[in-house]
């Protein structure tokens, strides 16, 4: 039985943590972390990860860590329906020579995803209620916690049918930098009472964690049904929804008469309304407090038996066939002699099975709780273990403790992820590629990704006692322990993405030359300056950090897009999964200057592709606005609707990631809503108003007009169908950021999906006057341009968004003047054009 780990990612601005594969035929782990950006580095690498059954989150339960875990729920439960799906028709056709009943069960079968970790991994979960929900693939957490006792006989923690884990969890040594309650201090334990009799802190805890579990089985395990309808009063209607009734001869119809919010004299009939999934009817959960325990683990195989003897079986009087097969499958058999045939008697000697630790130290205070562990002097653990993969935090790798250990451990193999000695290499090779190749023709609107593949030396040059891990790097476990390099991703060329992007494409290079030489010309010049004269803060730059729908692709990351407004501030509309990586991406060393001038947050509505970033982003805002005493009483303003705005609530009782200092501005409560600052808030954020309107796509949808005391205005679309409304709120923008997810031959997707086209995007803009038109939000199938023409006045600008571009309101129309040579860059071959889906059936 073959079986190996690999190495999935390595920390980079693109990967910020390290994530293990574990390869077996029959099925896979994730194991490490499952951060921001996980999920698009498997894309890269091309990994199937529908066979992933177990994850197992190493570290303290933070962000940092898990960022991209809900984004790889949402996929695998997505995988797996679709696989299903993929069967219908292949079951069909195989009913009558397997018979109904197998087929269904197969169909029907639940493939339960188990998911392992620290402290508060249920509780985070449950925070997504209000936006995750899927029902392909019911949901196990198991949480390990410093209180659980210690197994007897260093029995697993955990085992399946292939692995066996041992779970360690490492209180650090010093005290928690949390504020300590006066419970801490008196050393009293709270109690409560619960039908008469009083509960314990344990209870109550053991209590409200099947209370979190209860609400996540919800999540991925329940009988709910999109078209369920619930009878209820007008009145009783949470807005925004779709509301129906039924109409002559009971037919179900959509509901278009007045509301309370329209008409305070409506009537208040019966009326028709979708059901919300359960877990989303949860209003609050169960308060949770943040635990700084890191989980590491020892993984092993199973003992693996020696090979079956033939020759030692027939001198044995066992006879070839059915015999042979029941002794290689551990039965026993009884020869025509009568004599009794064990498997031991004929199988060769077995060998204990192979393994490895993966140990995760958040900082210095770990390392000796860590070395103390029994685990690492108990034979029935360590027995097979050879490696062991650490997860350092920068400035670990060097401890003295740390180094002596692996000195000391020499019999073991010691892999080290870490800043320390990981490059900030380009984990997303194709994506990097499309940056550099915009690059060439128009340096200055597409920057190159900002990286580095040099690693710092030791402080001393001395011999380091690891490896240094790196993204590919397999450990193979069976048949026999081996470090295989030879599959490392290498670094990507860049010099050769140039030099192949000016062989292959001359007509492309031709092109741009010529538009370059077309927008330097002082004609030119002269005449833009003219046309753009009367347009406030022309010197705003917009940078595209993410430019594509759904899920992370190779090419395009999910929504984020950076508004820089000199004198004013920087404003993010959206934060989808890795937007901060995308900002250390583009801007490199003056990211810390950025994320200091940050002023606000919008999120649009409560799908993952839109705000799993945030965190992180508000996390790295506050971390580095304390750092200087200029800005370390700053607020940031978080805009959105007011789900959105729970959900942070709730997380932060995980860990501190600066929710204390945000300013949250709930909107959505009715059709139009506006948030006036005032002169002393407009000094400090460098808004007049955000006005916000629903829109068509999913509840809670927002689009919404940023305004500037100079005139400068910016409307955003979020997803949605073309809205009158956002025409209103919008009219007269210096800037429409308007989602164009299908091209116009997509018009039925795009209804269906309640996404809007091209053309339709367009004539928002041309309806709403704006001066200036960013396209984005495209279709991840493939890498296009959309056929388009704006409409609009003459000084009327469309452009297309991609990832990493940093363009100012005064260059759009630059932009444009490259615009053939974009469409003949991104023509697409017959063979490069998307085929319809084949699901696996593996």
């Amino acid at each position: 039985m073959k079986c190996w780990v690999q190495f999935i990612s390595t920390p980079t601005a693109d990967t910020p943590g390290t994530t293990l594969l574990l390869h077996f035929d029959s099925k896979r782990y994730l194991i490490g972390n499952v951060a921001e950006g996980t999920q698009r580095a498997a894309v890269q690498r091309k990994l199937g990860l529908i066979k992933v059954g177990d994850i197992f989150l190493s570290g303290p339960m933070k962000w940092a860590n898990s960022g991209g875990l809900m984004g790889m729920i949402l996929t695998l439960a997505d995988s797996v329906t679709a696989s299903l799906e993929g069967k219908d028709g292949w079951m069909k056709g195989q009913r009558k020579s397997e018979g109904n009943a197998s087929i269904a069960a197969l169909a029907k079968a639940k493939m339960w995803l188990n998911i392992h970790g620290g402290e508060n991994l249920t509780h985070t979960i449950a925070t997504a209620r209000r936006f995750i929900f899927r029902k392909g693939r019911p949901l196990h957490t198991n949480e390990f916690r410093a209180k659980d006792p210690l197994p007897e006989d260093w029995e697993p923690t955990y085992k399946d049918d292939l692995i066996k884990v041992w779970a360690m969890v490492i209180e650090p040594d010093v005290r928690s930098p949390r504020k300590r309650s006066h419970d801490e201090f008196t050393g009293e334990v709270p109690s409560r009472t619960i039908n008469g009799k009083r509960e314990s802190e344990d209870d109550m805890e053991d209590r409200y964690h099947q209370m979190r579990k209860a609400v996540v089985s919800d999540m991925f395990d329940s009988d709910w049904r999109l078209d369920a309808l619930v009878k209820m009063k007008l009145s009783e209607v949470k807005k925004p929804a779709a509301v129906f009734r039924r109409g002559e001869g009971g037919k179900i119809e959509k509901f278009t008469g007045p509301t309370s919010d329209k008409d305070p004299s409506f009537e208040d009939i019966e009326v028709l309304v979708r059901n919300p999934w359960p877990g989303a009817m949860i209003e609050e959960l169960p308060v949770a407090k943040p635990v700084i325990n890191s989980v590491c683990y020892i993984i092993k195989n199973f003992p693996q038996r020696g090979k079956f003897d033939p020759k030692a079986a027939i001198e044995l009087g066992v006879k070839p066939g059915a015999n042979f097969s029941k002794l290689t499958k551990g039965g026993s058999v009884t020869t025509e002699a009568g004599k009794v045939v064990t498997p031991d008697m004929v199988m060769a000697k077995g060998k204990e099975g192979s393994g490895f630790a993966v140990v995760e130290l958040p900082d210095e205070s770990y390392i000796a709780p860590l070395l103390a562990r029994g685990e690492w002097s108990a034979d029935k653990v360590m027995n097979g273990v050879k490696v062991v993969i650490w997860i350092l935090a920068p400035g670990l790798v060097d401890d003295p403790k740390l180094k002596n250990f692996m000195e000391d451990r020499s019999d073991l193999i010691h892999i080290v992820s870490s800043k320390d000695c990981c490059a900030n290499s380009l984990a997303l090779e194709s994506a990097a590629s499309a940056a550099i190749r915009l690059h060439l023709f128009d340096s200055e609107r597409f920057p190159t990704p900002r990286f580095s593949n040099e690693i710092a030396p030791t402080k001393d040059n001395a011999q380091r006692p690891y490896v240094k891990a790196r993204s590919g790097l397999t450990l193979q476990l069976e048949p026999k322990i081996e470090l295989q390099e030879d599959t490392i991703i290498p670094y990507l060329d860049t010099a050769d993405v140039v030099n192949v992007f000016k062989k292959e494409h001359q007509e492309v290079v031709d092109l741009a030359n010529a538009a370059r030489e077309k927008i330097s010309s002082p004609e030119y010049q002269n005449e833009l300056e003219k046309n753009q004269a009367d347009i406030p803060s022309k010197d705003a730059e917009i940078i595209t950090l993410g430019t594509g729908s759904s899920v992370p692709s190779k090419y395009r990351n999910v929504s984020a897009t950076l508004l820089r407004v000199p004198s004013y501030g920087n404003y993010l509309f959206d934060a989808g999964e890795n937007t901060l990586g995308q900002l250390k991406r583009v801007f490199g060393d003056e990211t810390p200057a950025v994320l200091r001038d940050l002023k606000a947050i919008w999120i649009s509505h409560l799908h993952a592709d839109h705000h799993l970033g945030t965190a992180s982003v508000i996390k790295a805002w506050a971390d580095e606005t304390k750092k200087h005493e200029e800005t370390k009483d700053n607020k940031l303003i978080m805009a959105s609707q007011r789900d959105m705005l729970k959900w942070l609530v709730e997380y932060a009782q995980v860990e501190d990631f600066g929710h204390d200092r945000i300013v949250g501005i709930p909107m959505g409560n009715t059709r139009f809503a506006t948030h006036d600052f005032s002169p002393e808030d407009t000094e400090k954020y460098g808004l007049t108003s955000i006005a916000a309107c629903w829109v068509q796509h999913c509840f809670g949808a927002l689009a919404v007009a940023f305004n500037f005391p100079n005139g400068f205005k910016v409307a955003y679309s979020g997803d949605c169908r073309p809205s009158e409304d956002f025409v209103q709120i919008g009219k007269g923008a210096t800037l429409l950021i308007h989602e164009a997810t299908f091209d116009d031959e997509l018009q039925g997707d795009a209804y269906a999906k309640k996404h809007s086209t091209t053309s339709e995007a367009l004539e928002v803009g041309r309806q709403m006057n704006a001066r200036r038109i960013l396209l984005t939000h495209f279709s991840q199938r493939y890498q296009k341009i959309p056929v388009m023409d704006s409409h609009g006045g003459k000084d009327q600008v469309a452009i297309v968004a991609f990832d990493y571009m940093r363009c100012k309101i005064e260059d759009f129309v630059k932009l444009e003047a490259f615009k053939p040579a974009l469409m003949k860059l991104y023509e697409l071959k017959d063979d490069e054009k998307p085929e319809k889906y084949k699901p696996a059936l593996a």
